[in-house]
């Protein structure tokens, strides 16, 4: 849980609700007094639930789904522009780490040579750490997430320009 708060106050997210078994956890940075949305009634095994509601985010917020923007990625309209290469992507919801540990240096920087197999970077999520590694060899083009950023799975982290 404490893992799921950090990244939750780490993150732009607006809301975000759990459910692990019986244990539900809500939090909200909408500021709604009305407190958490009630408990859902029992589902029968193999019933999917029906989705949350979104609440939208206030029109001075960012999009809670947006994807981070990298000083160095964006172009003049604010989306990010991902060079051509292999995109190396989140394997889950996380926390992205650069290095192996704090004080370390980076696993890449743009401009490192790779192989594949190797540990390009690190997501956690509730302290399980899960290497990501380029699945080609090659030269790391662009580094698309800052370290301690809460991504997304499927989120474009690193991109690799492979040999030829």
């Amino acid at each position: 849980m404490k893992a799921l708060l950090q990244a939750f106050d780490q993150s732009d997210w607006q809301e975000m609700t759990v459910m692990i078994g019986g244990d539900r956890l809500h939090v909200s940075r909408l500021g709604s007094s009305d407190g958490p949305p009630p408990p859902s009634a029992p589902q029968p095994a193999g019933a999917v639930p029906p989705p949350a509601p979104e609440a939208a985010p206030p029109p001075s917020a960012p999009a809670a789904s947006a994807p981070p923007v990298s000083a160095a990625s964006a172009g003049s309209n604010g989306a990010i522009e991902i060079p051509p290469g292999t995109q190396i992507t989140a394997p889950s919801v996380g926390l992205f780490w650069r290095a192996p540990s704090p004080g370390a240096p980076p696993f890449v920087e743009v401009g490192s040579p790779v192989a594949a197999g190797e540990t390009v970077a690190i997501v956690e999520v509730m302290k399980l750490m899960s290497h990501v590694t380029a699945p080609v060899s090659g030269t790391v083009s662009a580094v698309l997430a800052e370290n301690g950023q809460a991504v997304e799975f499927g989120q474009v982290l690193v991109v690799v320009d492979a040999e030829a």
